[in-house]
């Protein structure tokens, strides 16, 4: 679908609330049957006892409590609320005995590092994975406690996802300095969330995706179950069909995946990034303050149809102002006669023209659009925040994915990679607008990518996104360091 004129209603249909995504002949996750083969309004059944949140829920909101005095674990919400659901059960959702309030010991070898700053960041790293790192994840530590947060490692052991949230929640109830966010290391464990979205376009029928769902360990008081007889159609053992209660983020996540599938392939990226991170934070980037976005959904045959697809881009109602409008922003796509192409913007994107990009277009675990895994290992990826709207380029389930090696790849210089773990519409336009425009303002106003991510997030949807929130919430992933700043 190269040509989509007018361009506000392609934007609508593309951007927000997503198109079809990669290409149809693209194979699926090897873990995982793709849920499409069930019909749209089809929840997958069981004869097994149905799963439940395993991780602690509350209802009213989950509190800090700035003491050293232990708290119980906020006890679950049996019944979610039908309005807050994506895909509503037909009977109220069972509850299964919650993990321990305190994680078991030898899960998470904890240790506070520059206790006494300001907010805290908790640092998981896979215990294995801890030896072969830890030079560079002192400094890495050093770095984050130089800049005023406090620093909470967990080397973690034989510990599922509900573990895992469980402690978060622990750490953000009860550490005394704010937990603000928290970075996954290695190879952790996921959770799923299934759910069914819709169109815009009446020619594409409603479908139904098992997403990796990072949201579960950013949501710590909300309800997260299954509902009777549901089964997780990739057989995963933590994953829901039910998302309820207070569904706002208590905290962004990164994560520093496992790179390859192999443990000394990971350790060494893990140590590549961490030096690049160093060397972002101490140095700086020698590039240049400038916005680069390239889309591979539109092409212009006429200088009139040139002018308003570009207009759109600076200024539009889904621009990522107040970058895109900025004078030295560069801004790509297919145009014969305004003598402009996607090409032009991904060499800009290697010669390390901007410090920010956005790419525009169909993707798969293989690439996006153009770009493909051969690519990102091979060509310089200059850019410090890489964002792909990009549908499953950051599907972790593969063990080589695009978004992955955007970040690991020695040819690149990417700090922060935001994506989606499979297909994705954005993240929506809220009640203060465009997700872009949003993020972009929010960066330009020196939030770190974790907090403009939270600033949007955690404002009401608008309609019509606000019918599919678990699309645009449950599927986005952020690689690298969510506490990153663009240096500007």
């Amino acid at each position: 679908m190269r040509k989509l004129l007018p361009v506000l209603a392609a934007a609508l249909a593309l951007v927000v609330l997503g198109s079809a995504c990669g290409d149809e002949g693209e194979e699926p996750a090897p873990t995982r049957t793709p849920a499409a083969t069930a019909p749209a309004t089809a929840r997958p059944t069981s004869t097994a006892a149905p799963t439940s949140t395993a991780a602690p829920t509350a209802s009213p909101r989950l509190t800090r409590v700035a003491t050293a005095t232990p708290r119980a674990t906020p006890t679950s919400v049996a019944t979610p609320t039908p309005a807050e659901t994506t895909a509503t059960p037909t009977v109220a959702p069972t509850t299964a005995a919650t993990p321990s309030p305190t994680p078991v010991a030898s899960m998470f070898q904890e240790r506070k590092v520059c206790p006494g700053g300001g907010d805290a960041v908790a640092l998981l790293v896979e215990s294995s994975l801890l030896g072969p790192v830890r030079a560079r994840l002192d400094v890495f530590e050093s770095d984050l406690c130089a800049e005023g947060h406090t620093v909470v490692e967990a080397a973690v052991a034989s510990a599922a996802p509900p573990d895992i949230r469980s402690y978060l929640a622990q750490l953000y109830a009860h550490t005394p300095e704010p937990l603000a966010g928290a970075i996954l290391i290695g190879g952790l464990p996921h959770a799923y969330q299934w759910f069914t979205l819709t169109y815009t376009n009446p020619d594409i029928p409603p479908s139904s995706e098992e997403v990796i769902s990072f949201q579960y360990y950013a949501d710590l008081d909300g309800v997260f179950a299954a509902s009777p007889g549901y089964a997780s159609p990739g057989g995963h053992p933590y994953s829901f069909d039910v998302h309820s209660g207070d569904i706002d983020w208590e905290i962004w996540t990164g994560v520093l995946p496992v790179y390859r599938g192999d443990a000394a392939a990971t350790a060494e990226a893990v140590n590549r990034y961490f030096a690049k991170n160093h060397a972002y934070r101490t140095a700086g980037y020698d590039l240049p303050p400038v916005f680069l976005e390239v889309t591979e959904h539109h092409t212009a045959e006429t200088m009139e149809e040139h002018a308003t697809i570009l207009s759109n881009m600076q200024s539009g109602e889904y621009a990522w102002t107040p970058f895109s409008s900025a004078p030295d922003a560069r801004l790509y796509f297919d145009s014969p006669p305004g003598g402009l192409s996607v090409d032009q913007g991904y060499a800009d994107l290697s010669d390390g023209l901007a410090d920010i990009a956005v790419l525009q277009a169909h993707g798969t675990w293989r690439g996006s659009g153009k770009l493909d895994i051969a690519w990102a290992e091979s060509e310089p990826v200059r850019t410090a925040f890489f964002w792909s709207d990009g549908c499953a380029v950051g599907n972790l389930d593969h063990a080589e994915n695009f978004l992955t090696s955007v970040l690991y790849s020695p040819t690149s210089m990417v700090v922060v990679a935001k994506g989606t773990t499979n297909d994705s519409g954005g993240l929506g336009t809220n009640e203060n607008g465009f997700f872009g425009h949003n993020i972009a303002t929010a960066l330009a106003g020196d939030a770190s990518f974790g907090e403009a991510m939270l600033g949007h997030v955690n404002v009401p949807l608008a309609y019509p996104w606000f019918n599919d929130r678990e699309l645009h919430f449950a599927t986005p992933v952020v690689l690298g360091d969510p506490t990153l700043k663009l240096e500007r």
